[in-house]
């Protein structure tokens, strides 16, 4: 005859509920040291590891590496992520006048990496009267209150410069006047660079600018279509006229075309404008003889 074994069912369950317990508690233990183990490698990371050893900058000839890395606030000791890449650009472009742009990164192991645009004087413009400002290609004011222009510099008048201040982009108390100089020198910079000498924008629906030294001036008329309109003045400057030719191109319309007056025409124009003047005088002045005379 076989025993029978009898069981507890209670004392099964007591098992069952501890080893679930054991294994809840050594999953809880785990997660702990995972915790704690990411804990320790981010404090290592941020103090120990991933120290910069080297400052990689180029792009820099007017101001020394030190300069920068004073500007940056950056020196010895400095840990790879502890520094902010976009704070640090901003704090030299904001310290070194002319710096035009700035890009900083990281490069592990151990290396910064600083890439400098520096700025170059580009333009001169003259605001509030007799001052001047020069700015560069990308309107960053690198000098201010000046009694006279950078002669060697692009001229622009008229540009209404308001809150000028170094270090920073110029603004315009028209703020399409800013837009519209932007563009345009983005268009003499492809078509003819070096070739125009001044821009006056003093109204912007009749510009006017100097090419070659002076020897042509263009009535550029508004800013619209203004990239056709370049590229339809300039073609007629280099391809019809001659090479000494020297006077005044105006842009009339897309369908009537320019028309192209010649120092000499000028002079005779201006005479007879003077002529006229001097006749309109002279009858104004017999009139108010006729008028002051007792019958």
């Amino acid at each position: 005859m076989q025993d029978v074994v009898k069981t507890n069912p209670q004392a099964g369950q007591r098992k069952r509920k501890k080893r679930r317990r054991r294994r809840g508690n050594m999953s809880l233990y785990y997660l702990m040291l995972f915790v704690l183990a990411v804990i320790i490698l981010y404090t290592l990371s941020r103090t120990v590891f991933f120290k910069v050893e080297y400052y990689d900058i180029s792009g820099n000839s007017r101001y020394s590496d030190s300069e920068i890395l004073g500007a940056a606030g950056l020196g010895d000791s400095e840990n790879l992520y502890n520094i902010d890449l976009s704070a640090t650009e901003a704090k030299i472009k904001k310290n070194l006048i002319y710096i035009d742009d700035v890009t900083v990164t990281r490069e592990l192991p151990g290396t910064i990496v600083i890439e400098i645009t520096e700025a170059e004087e580009f333009a001169c413009c003259q605001y509030e009267g007799n001052r001047y400002a020069v700015i560069s290609r990308n309107g960053r004011l690198l000098q201010t209150e000046q009694p006279e222009p950078e002669e060697d510099l692009l001229q622009i008048y008229g540009l209404d410069l308001i809150d000028v201040s170094l270090g920073d982009e110029f603004t315009s108390s028209d703020e399409n006047k800013k837009s519209i100089i932007m563009n345009l020198l983005d268009v003499i910079d492809d078509i003819c660079p070096g070739k125009i000498d001044y821009i006056d924008i003093t109204d912007r629906t009749d510009i006017t600018m100097s090419y070659d030294g002076g020897r042509i001036i263009i009535d550029f008329g508004s800013s619209l279509d203004y990239e056709y309109k370049m590229r339809y003045l300039i073609t007629i400057i280099e391809a019809n006229l001659d090479a000494d030719a020297s006077g005044e191109l105006i842009y009339i319309s897309s369908s009537s075309g320019v028309s192209f007056i010649p120092d000499e025409g000028l002079e005779e124009l201006e005479q007879s404008k003077d002529k006229v003047e001097d006749m309109a005088g002279s009858g104004t002045e017999e009139t108010e003889a006729s008028d002051g005379t007792e019958s």
